[in-house]
């Protein structure tokens, strides 16, 4: 119970602007649906750009 205590102390704490804020964060995280970021790609037109990595690695 010592860190709700704390978390709520600490919510209690945060201004009047920053709970709309607050409230999208704790929603997000109680849906459990993080959004998931795209990797980034570099293509070099070069050998390496359409080949599987993890396979040439372990071989």
């Amino acid at each position: 119970m010592e860190l709700k205590e704390k978390i709520n102390k600490t919510i209690d704490a945060i201004l009047e602007e920053y709970l709309p804020q607050l409230e999208r964060y704790l929603e997000i995280i109680r849906s459990g649906k993080l959004k998931e970021k795209r990797i980034k790609t570099v293509h070099l037109k070069g050998k390496f750009d359409n080949i599987n990595m993890r396979r040439v690695a372990y071989e």
